[in-house]
C-alpha cells in the first residue's frame, strides 16, 4: 500500500533510518538486516515519502532533530570523532565521558632538527609551480550552467548500476513497448493517437532521430529526422504539427532554429527562430498557442516568457518569470499557466502561474520536494509533476489539486533518480518516455489517471 506524507514510521523503517544516520550505504544495511538492496529501496522510497526529505543527508538531520537517533560523543581514546547511534531505550543521559587529565601528559621531546631538501624535491617543486603557472595562464572554460555548475550538466555521464533507479512496486503504471533507442533530454508530443519522440541525448552524442509510438499498436517505428541534432529541448503539439524550438548541441551552445513536423507527411519545415538561443526551456500550450519559459542561453539561465502563434509564425516577448532558472516544466490547467521546479546547480521547489488572460505571473504553492529536469502535464484537471531527482533521492510523484491549492503525493514507477525524460497526455493517460537514472533508458511507461470514464450513448 503506497505511503502517506506524514504517515509514523515502522520500526523497520525506524530502524534503516539508524543505519542511514550512520552512513551506510544500501548494500550494507540490506545485509545489516537481512533484506534485499531493493526491499531496502522501498523502504527508503517509503521513509522519504512520510517525512518529505529530498535526501539522505536530510533524512539524518530530521532523525537527530526527532530522536530517532543519539549523536554520542566518543572520549580523546576513541578517536575524538562524534558517532550517530540509535538512542538507548533506557537512560536518557549517558554516564560521564572519561577525559585525559592534563598531568598525565609525557613530557614532549625536543624535535631533531629537519633534514635539508635533496636536489630532487627541489626540481619536482619546480615542475609543479610550472604547472600550476601553466593552468592560470590557459583560457578558462567560456561558460558556466547555472550559478556556477559546470556546462556539463547539459550533458550526462553513464556512473555504475548503483546509481541507477529502481522499479517501483505496486503503482499504477505500466510498462509497454520500450523506445528504440536509449535517450534523455528529448522533446515528447502526441497527436491522433501517436506519440512522437524527437532529438535528446543519447550514448553518442545529440540526436535528429524521431520515433514514432502507435498507441493502439503498442509498436514504435521511425519517422523523418529533424534537420538538426539537438538535446535539452521540448516538443508540443500545435495545428497538426509537433513544434521544436531550440535546443543545444554537441558542445553545450544552443541554437535558435525552430522546427515543425508534419505526421502526415512526414517532413519537418523550418518556423521562425527564437528571438534568442535557447535549451533546457519549458514548453506548453494554449489556445493553439506555444508558450515557452526560462533556459539555457549560453552564458547564463533566463528569466524569459515566449508566446508561438503558428498563423503569423511569430514569435512574442511576454512579461518574465520572477526566477530565472533553466531545466523547469509547464503545463497549461484552465487558462492558467503552471512553471514550476528547475536546476540552477542545485534543484528547485519553485511554482509560478502565468495569468493568460491577465499577462502577469503570481506564486503558487512549492512543490513538496525540489526537482529539476522533472516534466509536467495536465489531465483530469490536475497537474502531474514526473522525475527529478538530479541531486537529491526521488521517492514519490506529485499532483496539484486545484481546489485545495496544494502538491499531493503520487505515485512513480521508478525511485532513486529519473530526471529529464518525455511526458506527455493522450485521452486521460500519461505517457512518460525514456530519460536519464545513472544511465539513458530506453523504458516508456502509462499511468491511466482516468481509468474509468463514463459514455453517454447519442439520442
Amino acid at each position: 500500500m503506497p505511503a502517506d506524507f506524514g504517515e509514523a514510521l515502522s520500526e523497520r523503517e525506524l530502524e534503516i533510518v539508524s543505519l542511514v544516520a550512520q552512513g551506510l550505504t544500501n548494500r550494507e544495511i540490506a545485509a545489516r538486516v537481512f533484506l534485499s538492496p531493493n526491499t531496502v529501496k522501498v523502504h527508503l522510497r517509503n521513509i522519504f515519502t512520510k517525512t518529505g526529505v529530498a535526501s539522505r543527508t536530510e533524512l539524518t538531520m530530521l532523525a537527530v532533530k526527532e530522536g530517532w537517533v543519539a549523536v554520542v560523543t566518543v572520549t580523546q581514546e576513541e578517536g575524538g570523532v562524534p558517532q550517530l547511534k540509535p538512542p538507548p531505550p533506557e537512560a536518557l543521559s549517558p554516564e560521564p565521558e572519561e577525559t585525559v587529565s592534563l598531568t598525565e601528559t609525557p613530557a614532549t621531546l625536543p624535535s631533531p632538527a629537519p633534514a635539508p631538501w635533496p636536489r630532487e624535491r627541489w626540481i619536482g617543486l619546480a615542475v609543479g609551480l610550472a604547472l600550476m603557472l601553466l593552468v592560470l595562464w590557459l583560457p578558462q572554460p567560456r561558460s558556466t550552467l547555472m550559478g556556477g555548475a559546470p556546462s556539463a550538466a547539459l550533458v550526462d555521464l553513464p556512473v555504475s548500476s548503483d546509481g541507477v533507479a529502481s522499479t517501483s512496486a505496486e503503482t499504477g503504471w505500466r510498462e509497454v513497448a520500450p523506445l528504440p533507442v536509449r535517450r534523455a533530454r528529448l522533446g515528447l508530443a502526441a497527436f491522433a493517437g501517436r506519440l512522437y519522440a524527437v532529438g535528446g541525448l543519447t550514448a553518442e552524442g545529440p540526436s535528429a532521430r524521431l520515433d514514432i509510438y502507435n498507441i493502439q499498436n503498442d509498436r514504435w517505428s521511425e519517422g523523418a529526422s529533424r534537420p538538426v541534432a539537438l538535446a535539452n529541448i521540448g516538443a508540443a503539439t500545435l495545428e497538426g504539427r509537433i513544434l521544436v524550438p531550440g535546443g543545444c548541441d554537441a558542445q553545450g551552445q544552443p541554437a535558435a532554429s525552430v522546427h515543425a513536423y508534419d505526421p502526415v507527411a512526414d517532413v519537418w519545415e523550418t518556423r521562425s527562430p527564437l528571438p534568442t538561443p535557447l535549451c533546457g526551456y519549458a514548453l506548453t500550450v494554449l489556445d493553439d498557442r506555444a508558450y515557452l519559459f526560462g533556459g539555457w542561453d549560453g552564458q547564463r539561465n533566463r528569466a524569459i516568457a515566449l508566446q508561438y502563434d503558428p498563423l503569423t509564425d511569430a514569435w512574442e516577448t511576454l512579461p518574465a518569470p520572477r526566477e530565472a532558472r533553466a531545466f523547469g516544466a509547464a503545463a497549461a490547467l484552465g487558462r492558467e499557466l503552471y512553471y514550476v521546479g528547475g536546476y540552477d546547480g542545485s534543484e528547485h521547489t519553485t511554482c509560478e502561474v502565468f495569468l493568460v488572460d491577465e499577462e502577469r505571473w503570481e506564486r503558487c504553492p512549492a512543490l513538496l520536494q525540489p526537482r529539476g529536469g522533472l516534466s509536467l502535464a495536465s489531465v483530469g484537471g490536475y497537474l502531474y509533476a514526473v522525475g527529478g531527482g538530479w541531486g537529491s533521492y526521488l521517492g514519490f510523484n506529485e499532483r496539484y489539486v486545484p481546489q485545495q491549492k496544494n502538491w499531493v503525493v503520487a505515485e512513480t514507477p521508478l525511485v532513486g533518480e529519473w530526471r529529464n525524460l518525455g511526458l506527455t497526455v493522450w485521452e486521460t493517460s500519461l505517457f512518460a518516455v525514456g530519460g536519464w537514472s545513472g544511465d539513458f533508458l530506453n523504458r516508456t511507461y502509462v499511468f491511466d489517471a482516468l481509468p474509468f470514464r463514463v459514455f453517454i450513448p447519442a439520442p
